[in-house]
């Protein structure tokens, strides 16, 4: 069956099962998930993949079930060392197709941020409240629903009893929000498709680019004594800031002179600062931390940071060799955190193929946009070499927000859509 048969028969099959659909993923928001100390000393996520587990055994499909090895990972020099993965596993499912046609990852993440403040939530976080067409709860845009939506969308081409060529990946992973580590232990697992979908939040946008981040985090030495004869000693506090002002300024050359079609322009952020311990005492350190923002287009051969991370260090040097004591007395600079940007063509058969089936079901033109943070979108294309695109429902406005929720349509439409992009991609067998 091709054509508007198989349009009609997926809606139906859509608005025939809504309540379960719904249902599904209201379970999966209730599933305590969040991670601890930004995954580092560990997280809740086997709450959810008992679920998603549960699920794929009664589909059929008996998973892969292991935990990220850091001993593993560190030879990549993508992920982040040292997160403890007790009882945090990822959960993989795999769906042989006929053969002859070409095979797909589905993969999403299935930790959350903590909700931090409870009472400033109106609903309760892990409630999984439906109110004016939209699902409310911790995760339910970052991304339980487009974890939901991988899941469903091939269980419901199933019950339909449609057979593809190609085989289906369905990866649940852990730790996304730690940096990534969860799809780089899939890759090193061996797990490989002709392409892969990533479902974060891009309010049904397909992104097939974005951009690169490292975090920083730079302490500058100064001399302590009283503030009374603040001369005779040097604010740490103010010296930072010297260095501060030289980043800003590097920003504003990158802004003015890097371009993308895709992306905004390179950023520098100063998100933290600590220094000093009283106002009557001149500090002896600060420290301050940034993440920066880059494009793919400035990344390196093997499409890392170390181009942005030279004009970086090469700012601050060049900076503190202005200034007597910063010169007798540099910063430590400490690299805590990275991410490597990817882009493809919009061009690339993925992209047009997930362009077709959005207009085949939505009857308008798809939206091709950069992402303007970053994700395990990275990780297929410079790590396992695989086309891959971030496409998935909710607004990723909602990610990391009091009273996240996703509505209800965009979650439903998301799933028929990605009826369409399996069958296209896979073939019908």
């Amino acid at each position: 069956m091709k054509g508007q048969g198989m349009d009609k028969l997926i809606a139906a099959a859509v608005d025939l099962n809504r309540d379960y659909l719904v249902s599904f993923l209201q379970e999966l928001i209730k599933a305590d998930t969040q991670v601890i100390n930004h995954g580092i000393t560990g997280g809740n996520e086997a709450n959810g993949q008992h679920l998603i587990i549960s699920k794929l055994r009664e589909m059929g499909c008996e998973p892969d079930i292991f935990e990220p090895d850091n001993r593993l990972l560190s030879r990549y020099g993508q992920g982040n060392d040292g997160h403890n993965y007790t009882n945090r596993p990822n959960v993989v499912g795999v769906f042989r197709g006929s053969g002859g046609g070409r095979s797909l990852i589905l993969n999403g993440h299935v930790d959350t941020m903590p909700f931090g403040d409870r009472s400033a939530w109106s609903v309760d976080p892990l409630g999984a409240v439906i109110q004016d067409g939209k699902l409310y709860g911790l995760g339910s845009s970052d991304m339980k629903a487009g974890l939901a939506a991988n899941l469903l969308a091939i269980e419901l081409l199933q019950k339909l009893r449609i057979k593809l060529k190609g085989d289906l990946i369905f990866e649940s992973v852990v730790d996304e929000e730690g940096g990534g580590n969860g799809t780089l232990a899939c890759i090193d697992r061996g797990y490989r498709a002709d392409a892969a979908i990533i479902s974060e939040p891009t309010g049904l946008k397909i992104f097939p680019a974005h951009m690169g981040f490292i975090f920083y985090a730079i302490t500058v030495y100064g001399k302590s004594l009283h503030s009374s004869a603040k001369w005779l000693g040097v604010n740490a506090i103010e010296k930072a800031m010297i260095l501060i002002q030289a980043l800003q300024d590097l920003e504003h050359n990158w802004l003015m002179t890097k371009r993308h079609a895709l992306l905004p322009g390179p950023t520098i952020n100063v998100g933290e600062i600590k220094g000093g311990t009283a106002g009557s005492t001149v500090p002896d350190s600060c420290q301050f931390k940034l993440c920066l923002h880059y494009l793919p287009t400035d990344a390196d051969e093997e499409g890392g940071g170390s181009l942005v991370e030279k004009d970086v260090l090469e700012t601050i040097h060049r900076r503190c060799q202005g200034d007597p004591w910063l010169s007798a007395n540099p910063p430590t600079i400490v690299k805590y955190q990275e991410g490597s940007p990817f882009e493809i063509s919009v061009n690339h058969p993925l992209v047009q193929a997930a362009a077709s089936a959005y207009s085949r079901v939505t009857k308008e033109p798809a939206r091709i946009e950069g992402m303007l943070a970053g994700c395990d979108a990275r990780h297929f294309a410079n790590i396992a070499g695989m086309p891959v695109i971030v496409f998935g429902p909710a607004d990723a406005a909602q990610a990391h927000s009091v009273d996240e929720f996703v509505t209800i349509a965009s979650y439903l439409k998301y799933i028929e859509v990605l009826c369409h992009m399996i069958i296209d991609w896979c073939e019908l067998d």
